[in-house]
């Protein structure tokens, strides 16, 4: 119920004017990292961009519903050609570090 009235709130914020016409979108793209198509094991993924390692270029955290995994995918390239290395899961000192989820 909260979320049906918070999504129809946030749509009568940000709708265009009836007589605004939109562009179309462009079509959804795979993202690759490390040569192969990003795919989580388990459950819906919940996609981040930011500088996680500090070199002044973003990278991509993917977390994943099922277990709480963080995947990793460090840019190799630059902000303007990412280059996504192969994604790792995020440790956080242990054999398999997890985040919260739910």
């Amino acid at each position: 119920m909260i979320v049906t009235q918070v999504a129809t709130a946030f749509a009568l914020v940000v709708a265009p004017p009836p007589q605004q016409q939109l562009s179309p979108s462009p079509p959804p793209v795979r993202l690759e990292a490390g040569g192969a198509p990003i795919d989580t094991e388990v459950g819906h993924a919940a996609p981040f961009v930011g500088d996680f390692d500090e070199d002044g270029v973003n990278d991509l955290l993917v977390g994943q519903f099922g277990g709480g995994v963080l995947w990793i995918c460090r840019n190799e390239g630059t902000n303007a050609a990412p280059r996504l290395a192969k994604p790792v899961k995020f440790k956080d000192g242990k054999p398999e570090g997890t985040v919260p989820t739910g």
